[in-house]
């Protein structure tokens, strides 16, 4: 949207993009879901009659049914760019007590970033450790969003095996990165992880709309373009359908959290999520005129919502050990 564009120059926004495939190059193909009833409760007492799968329309039988308990590796991803003030003992707090919600078999890392990367903690599962490196925690200045999570992804999860996540903490400011959103998506697909975002979008838009230049900037949007809008608004609504965008064409979702207190249950939803998912198994065609395929996974009972990825990249039938 150039309009809002121009008004934060300093602050580009997250275009949403169609969401990319996913490449599967096997015989089967694996489907997460996580399944919520109407109160947002999840749902971890379901069978495999209560899932209907369409592949491009078409059901599928589902080969394989189970709850998740694939040990985890878990990246804790901070942006601790300049736009992060007094709430780096909060988000310290908040990232400890999500370590403690997983198993021995569970790994987590550390990583922080601004313009720079920095590895904080390598994959552990001691409590300790991981309480001494978030003491590191400092603010940075200008956001890499984008590269931090391409280089992220490739240094530290496309060679760990089983179920892979990312946990990105940022309000969705880049003014730093080469990288674009189309490079995030089709990195995050193709190397198999998934991405949930805790974004601070309406815990710093109050204080950007303090900004007298902001505010004037809205005021010239307003008067050039004849048109009664808070631009200001506009910007970060556009932002977060951006970054839920991010997050659920990989299998993940976004929370947006509007007190600096809801930062801790925002990382345990994400933690209680990750242990109650299904995955489903089915077989698709042995050939297809189509590329790209679209899946959709039902609930026959009435539920809340479903979550799980739309599409996946189907290369043909060959042996595979995944």
């Amino acid at each position: 949207m150039p309009r809002l564009a121009w008004l934060f120059l300093c602050c580009p926004l997250l275009l949403a993009q169609e969401p990319p495939s996913f490449q599967i190059k096997a015989n089967y193909v694996k489907v997460p879901v996580s399944v919520f009833d109407t109160n947002g409760q999840i749902l971890s007492n379901l069978t495999r009659e209560h899932f209907i799968l369409l592949d491009e329309n078409e059901p599928r039988p589902i080969e394989n049914f189970l709850l998740d308990e694939t040990a985890i590796h878990v990246i804790l991803l901070l942006d601790v760019s300049s736009s992060l003030r007094e709430e780096l003992e909060e988000i310290q707090e908040a990232a400890l007590q999500f370590a403690q919600a997983f198993s021995r078999e569970d790994r987590i890392a550390i990583v922080s970033f601004s313009d720079q990367l920095e590895l904080l903690q390598d994959w552990t599962n001691d409590i300790k450790e991981l309480r001494k490196s978030l003491k590191h925690l400092e603010r940075g200045y200008r956001t890499a969003l984008y590269d931090a999570l391409i280089s992220t992804a490739r240094e530290r999860l496309t060679q760990v095996p089983g179920k892979k996540v990312i946990i990105l903490l940022t309000d969705g400011l880049d003014n730093e990165s080469r990288s674009n959103l189309d490079d995030v998506l089709s990195l995050m697909i193709e190397s198999d992880i998934s991405l949930y975002i805790v974004s601070r979008t309406r815990l710093v838009q109050p204080k950007i709309e303090q900004s007298k230049r902001v505010d004037f900037l809205n005021q010239v949007m307003r008067n050039v373009l004849h048109e009664d809008k808070d631009f200001i608004d506009l910007y970060f609504r556009e932002k977060e359908i951006s970054l839920s965008h991010l997050a659920e064409a990989t299998g993940g979702r976004v929370f947006f959290p509007e007190k600096l207190e809801d930062l801790k249950s925002s990382y345990m939803r994400v933690a209680e999520e990750l242990k109650s998912q299904y995955v489903l198994t089915f077989r698709p065609p042995d050939s297809s005129e189509k590329t790209f395929r679209t899946i959709e996974v039902v609930c026959t009972q009435d539920i809340g919502r479903i979550y799980h990825r739309k599409q996946y990249h189907w290369l043909g039938s060959e042996p595979s050990d995944h």
